[in-house]
């Protein structure tokens, strides 16, 4: 009987010692995963900051809808001022689209530019306003973008009898001249980002927390 007993126990605390170590085994694959996790959120955010702060380029113009040949003012702003940096190209519809203007901004990266819609079908386009930094790589933030709806119909007459809107009265039903798509659309990317990452790194804080709990319960029971 004592034998059985001994026996018994033996395999008892053999079986003790292997789940012991299948906790462990399993808490150290966690904490690997968990790990893992950590290293990509601190980039992701870090990533997200540094891209939600950065100044985009701006295209704005004075009306959103005109005729071939109708003339346009536009408004840019967040360019690279460098004397190093390349001027400023108002393209359309492509980065290698039709240069409409070229300049360059002023000490404070803004322009005020001139120039006539150009001659293609009906339709909606879009003009991007491209610059080349100092580096030979297209300038922080670049290009600029402004939708244009080309009409129906080009001539001089309709063109010198269409005046230039101001500025701040686009017409009605346009949701406004110019407005640059780039923005909103960067900064819904960049927030999207940030909550990822503070998402990702947030869970593998509260895994890591209940992790070390576990494990010093494991260890008070043992004990």
């Amino acid at each position: 009987m004592p034998s059985e007993l001994t026996s018994g126990g033996n395999r008892g605390t053999v079986a003790a010692a292997k789940s012991e170590q299948g906790d462990w085994g399993q808490m150290n694959r966690k904490h690997g995963v968990l790990a893992v996790i950590v290293v990509l959120a601190i980039p992701l955010a870090v990533a997200a900051t540094a891209f939600a702060c950065g100044s985009l380029a701006t295209l704005k113009l004075n009306r959103a809808s005109v005729a071939a040949g109708d003339q346009v003012q536009a408004r840019g702003g967040n360019f690279n001022s460098s004397a190093r940096a390349s001027t400023v190209q108002i393209r359309f519809n492509g980065r290698n689209g039709r240069v409409l203007w070229e300049g360059r901004p002023a000490a404070n990266g803004r322009f005020t530019a001139t120039f006539d819609a150009p001659v293609a079908q009906r339709g909606a386009y879009v003009l991007l306003a491209t610059q080349t930094g100092p580096d030979g790589r297209p300038a922080a933030g670049t290009p600029g973008r402004a939708p244009l709806r080309i009409k129906a119909g080009a001539s001089s007459s309709r063109s010198s009898a269409t005046a230039a809107a101001p500025w701040g009265a686009p017409p009605s039903g346009s949701g406004g001249p110019g407005t640059s798509e780039a923005a909103p659309v960067a900064t819904a990317a960049a927030v999207g980002l940030g909550l990822l990452a503070f998402t990702l790194l947030g869970g593998a804080l509260l895994r890591v927390r209940t992790a070390r709990r576990r494990s010093l319960d494991v260890a008070g029971s043992l004990s």
